[in-house]
């Protein structure tokens, strides 16, 4: 969700699918340059950046039994996605997004254990097609709650913020206003999101990830 340069390898054509059926994984193209912020090679970032990534992707394809999305995310929170574009397609309201949620991180939170991780970032707009305003203040804050598995293996399972205040390690405390002053980095699918195709689809078509198996 890893992003590895300004611009990565993607599909030819935003209809093309991959060999297991999926739509291919879209490249990304930075509009400012792409991020020097150290943290942006830590694991656990990684992990979030790639959890954004797939959430777009799949919201724009309607696919949300990608094998890169299942792996990103618990299956609560990607039914919870797919049920929002069921719900746009058949109140005829479908968006396409132009690319992974903006997000700078700027603190890593390791579990004594080394299991789980809170990673803090200042997060911007989704940039979509056609343009809303969801009523927002941006740029916020956001708080990733990354789990390792036993394979090692990262997933998001929550993005919620603590019920105390987080410091940074500069004694700043991290709110919307401290993400006034950064530069929080942008990217864009290459190529570009198909709003069209995303349109012509029903609630039906909207693809879930498999049932999960009972204990």
């Amino acid at each position: 969700m890893t992003i590895a340069g300004a611009v990565a390898a993607g599909a030819l054509v935003a209809c093309a699918s991959s060999q297991d059926g999926h739509a291919s994984r879209p490249g990304l193209s930075w509009v400012n340059g792409a991020p020097q912020n150290p943290l942006h090679s830590d694991e656990w970032v990684r992990a979030v950046r790639e959890a954004e990534f797939t959430y777009a992707w799949a919201s724009n394809t309607a696919d949300f039994s990608l094998p890169e999305l299942t792996a990103a995310w618990d299956d609560f929170t990607i039914r919870s996605f797919a049920a929002t574009v069921q719900s746009e397609l058949l109140h005829e309201t479908p968006h396409v997004i132009l690319g992974p949620l903006p997000l700078l991180p700027v603190a890593v939170d390791v579990s004594k254990d080394g299991s789980s991780a809170i990673v803090a970032a200042c997060i911007d707009a989704l940039e979509t097609q056609p343009r809303r305003d969801d009523g927002n203040r941006w740029p916020d804050v956001a708080f990733y709650l990354v789990e390792q598995a036993a394979d090692g293996s990262h997933r998001v399972s929550s993005a919620e913020a603590p019920s105390e205040p987080f410091i940074l390690s500069d004694g700043a405390e991290l709110t919307p206003e401290y993400c006034d002053g950064v530069t929080i980095p942008r990217a864009i699918f290459d190529p570009a999101p198909d709003l069209d195709a995303l349109s012509k689809k029903s609630r039906d078509d909207v693809v879930l990830p498999a049932p999960t198996e009972n204990p």
